[in-house]
Formats: structure tokens, C-alpha cells, sequence
């Protein structure tokens, strides 16, 4: 077994904050940051045991083709990530948090107009 690194995106950071602070709304500040915290150990511990354990994203390769991106479903969350072995290692690369209701294709159609 290879060793796993994962690392976050400052997209996977600004689109936490975002869900968090919709989230909030309804909910109070410690029971978001719970469900957040959980979904994240949760993913981690899963990709640490095996890389390839989430689906290729369904939405982004009917989408886009895109076949490279996974897509964990965790809590209410998707999780997007890439799988990358590097010789000895493999390289998690945390991608976008979204909530499940969320639309990957709006998301990637305003990021792309964001920072075009």
C-alpha cells in the first residue's frame, strides 16, 4: 500500500466557508462545524485506507467528460477530489465541498465566470 498525502484547494477552503456559513442560517455555529468536521475525518479516513474508494463524479463526466474527478458523498456533502500515484505515493487533492443539493454544473459554470 502507498502512502496517501491529501491536500485541500483554497477552492475546496472558499467553497467550505460557503456551505458553513449558508448552513448557519438555520442551523447553530458548533453543529455546523461538527457536520463539516465529521464529513472531512469521515473522507479522510476512507481515501487513506483506499484512494479510489468514491466513484468518478457522474455529474462532472456528463458534464464535461471529465472521468479524473471523484465524488464522495458524505453528511449531506459531495466531495470532489483527483487521485494522482506518484511513484511511491498517492496524492489526494480536495477539490470543492458542495452541498448535496447543489448543482455541479452551476458550480463550475460560476467558478469558470469568476475567474475566467
Amino acid at each position: 500500500m502507498s502512502q496517501v498525502t491529501i491536500e485541500y484547494t483554497e477552492t475546496f477552503s472558499n467553497s467550505t466557508d460557503l456551505a458553513i456559513m449558508h448552513l448557519m442560517r438555520w442551523n447553530d455555529e458548533l453543529s455546523v462545524l461538527d457536520k463539516v468536521e465529521s464529513t472531512v475525518d469521515t473522507f479522510e479516513s476512507a481515501v487513506n485506507n483506499n484512494p479510489l474508494i468514491y466513484p468518478v463524479s457522474p455529474n462532472l463526466f456528463d458534464v464535461a467528460g471529465i472521468s479524473s474527478i471523484r465524488e464522495a458523498n458524505i453528511n449531506g456533502f459531495k466531495l470532489l477530489y483527483e487521485a494522482e500515484e506518484q511513484g511511491e505515493e498517492t496524492l489526494i487533492t480536495a477539490l470543492l465541498l458542495l452541498g448535496q443539493k447543489q448543482s455541479v454544473k452551476e458550480q463550475l459554470t460560476q467558478h469558470c465566470l469568476m475567474y475566467r
